[in-house]
């Protein structure tokens, strides 16, 4: 992956309403964050580190009751340039939700403001584009920095939903399908209550696959053959 562009992965276990969400509004404070969280050395990949302890607890507890939680895991793409994408089959949401939902146990993802979106009007929901200077930045980024399937240079921040671990001490029912009867089942052996901790890193890296398909679908190889002029027109 360029040096210009990077993927951080943060999340919420179980408890939803104790993380912080990162700042895409604010390109600077986001890479700030997700630097942060590229450099953290172990523990939960948090912007709030005081939300880590309850989270804790909240999977403990679920574990010590031979069940599951499952939670939200964030990442933020910072440095794709615009003009990246298609707006039909190959969209950069398309591409990253592709490869989104090839990690096990993701079952829904929303970019930007997402589901939000249903109580706003359009006046709330658009991103008013802006000059900074020489470029052409967005005022907000409710649309997680894409327009119509294509990148528009602002950072792309999606979220996805990781559903609870389904192997669970918890007696369940089922169905022995060899007798053609109903059963009970009951999992036996190692298995994490809480599997979202292990799937940050894998978000990460899936995001990272799927930007390196889109600058390869436009570019072909020069973007990482000549990193640093491949943007040129020429190329």
């Amino acid at each position: 992956m360029l040096e210009s562009i990077k993927c951080s992965t943060g999340g919420a276990y179980y408890l939803r309403g104790q993380w912080v969400q990162a700042d895409a509004d604010a390109p600077a404070a986001l890479a700030a964050q997700a630097e942060a969280l590229l450099n953290q050395s172990g523990g939960f990949a948090l912007l709030d580190a005081d939300a880590e302890e309850p989270m804790k607890n909240a999977i403990r507890a679920a574990g010590s009751e031979g069940d599951s939680v499952g939670g939200i895991l964030e990442t933020a793409i910072l440095g794709l340039p615009a003009g990246v994408g298609e707006p039909y089959f190959d969209s950069v949401e398309s591409e990253i939700a592709h490869m989104a939902f090839s990690v096990p146990a993701v079952k829904g993802i929303e970019f930007g403001t997402g589901f939000g979106f249903a109580d706003q009007k359009g006046s709330e929901a658009n991103d008013p584009f802006r000059m900074k200077g020489s470029n052409v930045v967005t005022a907000t980024n409710h649309n997680a920095g894409l327009n119509g399937g294509i990148s528009n240079g602002m950072p792309v921040v999606f979220r996805t939903v990781v559903k609870p671990t389904p192997s669970i001490y918890k007696q369940q029912d089922t169905v022995d399908y060899i007798a053609k009867q109903n059963a009970e089942l009951s999992i036996q052996g190692r298995h994490d209550p809480c599997i979202v901790p292990r799937a940050a890193i894998v978000q990460t890296c899936a995001a990272a696959l799927a930007v390196g398909d889109l600058l390869t679908a436009k570019y072909g190889m020069a973007w990482m053959e000549h990193p640093t002029s491949y943007r040129k027109e020429e190329l």
